[in-house]
C-alpha cells in the first residue's frame, strides 16, 4: 500500500506498452481494423445487395424505355440489354443465396458441441489504495481539479471492493 508520501508511482497502461517488442505491430485481438470470417462474409454480401439494387434499377429503367420507344432498333437493344440484366440479377441472387447458407453456420447454435462451465471464485488480491495516483492522474493530465471527482473516485473503489476479495495474508 502506498501513500502520498511514497516515491511509488502507479503505472499507468499506454497504448505502445500493448505493442509487440519487436516489430511494432499490435497484439492480434486488439486490432479493431481486422476482420473476422463472419464480418467479412456480412460485407460481401452487403456489397452483392447493392450491386443486385442497382441491377433492379437498370431492368426498370430498361423495361421504362421499352415500352415508352416505338423505334424497333431501340426495342432490340433494349430487349438484350434487358436479357443480361436480368441474367446479372439471376447470378447476384444465387450467389447472395449461397452467402446467405453460409450465414446460418454463424447464426445457429450447435448442440453437438458442449463445453462444461467451471466455476471459479474471484480473484483475489491485496488491498490497494488508488485514491491518490487516480487524483494525480486527473490533474497531470487533464488538468482538473482532482477534487471534483472524489465521489467516482469512491465509487470506484468500493466497486473495486466489490468486485475483489481482500486477502489480509
Amino acid at each position: 500500500m502506498s501513500d502520498a508520501g511514497s516515491d511509488e508511482e502507479l503505472e499507468i497502461p499506454t497504448p505502445m506498452m500493448e505493442q509487440g517488442s519487436h516489430d511494432g505491430s499490435i497484439r492480434k485481438g486488439c486490432d479493431p481494423c481486422s476482420q473476422t470470417q463472419r464480418s467479412k462474409l456480412q460485407h460481401r454480401r452487403a456489397r452483392i445487395n447493392q450491386q443486385i439494387n442497382k441491377e433492379m434499377r437498370m431492368r426498370a429503367g430498361a423495361e421504362n424505355l421499352f415500352r415508352a420507344t416505338t423505334n424497333n432498333k431501340v426495342k432490340e437493344t433494349v430487349a438484350l440489354e434487358l436479357s443480361f440484366v436480368n441474367s446479372n440479377l439471376q447470378l447476384l441472387k444465387e450467389e447472395l443465396e449461397e452467402l446467405n447458407s453460409n450465414m446460418e453456420v454463424y447464426q445457429t447454435e450447435s448442440e453437438a458441441i458442449n463445453v462444461p462451465m467451471i466455476p471459479l471464485g474471484l480473484k483475489e488480491t491485496k488491498e490497494v489504495d488508488l485514491t491518490v495516483p487516480l487524483k494525480d492522474y486527473i490533474c497531470e493530465h487533464y488538468g482538473e481539479d482532482s477534487s471534483l471527482f472524489e465521489k467516482e473516485i469512491n465509487e470506484f473503489m468500493e466497486l473495486r471492493q466489490v468486485r475483489t476479495k481482500v486477502n489480509c495474508s
